[in-house]
């Protein structure tokens, strides 16, 4: 289990990134049918029917916002003060999609102040792990190419996460913390990209305390 240090300094919020051993201790987790959509739900009271979208807002307390994920970055935000709430599954098509900007609109619709959020990325697939071709880099515009590292012949090396901070900090968020760990490469950590035939998945989860 790991914390992101700016969201545990904030009173009132709880949140976790759980392992996949961890993850099956969770309590409670409000779940999503994850689509690399751009979609988000803003909830309001618990839901069995797992919606098809990829991001969570709320300001409810004891809703466990929670996303499935084991390669993609899981993107909890928090504004402690407003008492405002998201929880994104950002793969690579949804972050290019724009379902972060999406839920931190969706988070300022429900009274959230952009200045007040804090942000912290999960476990996800680093750079030295996240090798494209060149029809992936294509999808992108030449304004991002920083994003890409060349390796060899029509590969290349994808900056997932810096990508995933841009997108932030180009609607306004500065308060980003990320944690250090590379799905890929860590043993207690799902990775579809090391067993794309295991469909189990690690969780992430936000929630307002009473």
């Amino acid at each position: 289990m790991e914390k992101a240090n700016n969201l545990s300094a904030l009173k009132g919020i709880g949140h976790v990134f759980l392992n996949r051993w961890d993850s099956t201790n969770l309590s409670h987790p409000l779940l999503m049918t994850q689509v690399h959509s751009a979609d988000v739900r803003v909830i309001d009271k618990m839901d069995e029917t797992q919606p098809m979208v990829d991001a969570w807002v709320s300001r409810e307390p004891d809703l466990c916002l929670t996303v499935k994920t084991a390669d993609c970055a899981p993107v909890l935000l928090a504004d402690a003060d407003n008492r405002v709430i998201g929880a994104v599954h950002a793969g690579w098509k949804g972050a290019f999609q724009g379902v972060i900007e999406n839920a931190v609109l969706e988070m300022l619709k429900k009274g959230a102040k952009l200045n007040k959020i804090r942000a912290a990325v999960g476990p996800c697939l680093h750079l030295e792990s996240f090798e494209v071709d060149t029809s992936f880099k294509a999808l992108f515009p030449k304004t991002e190419d920083r994003f890409f590292i060349a390796k060899g012949e029509n590969k290349f090396l994808f900056d997932f996460i810096a990508y995933i901070r841009h997108r932030m900090e180009r609607i306004g968020i500065q308060d980003i913390e990320v944690i250090d760990i590379d799905t890929y490469t860590h043993p207690d950590y799902l990775s579809y990209r090391q067993e794309p035939d295991n469909p189990a998945r690690q969780f992430s989860a936000i929630w307002l305390k009473k």
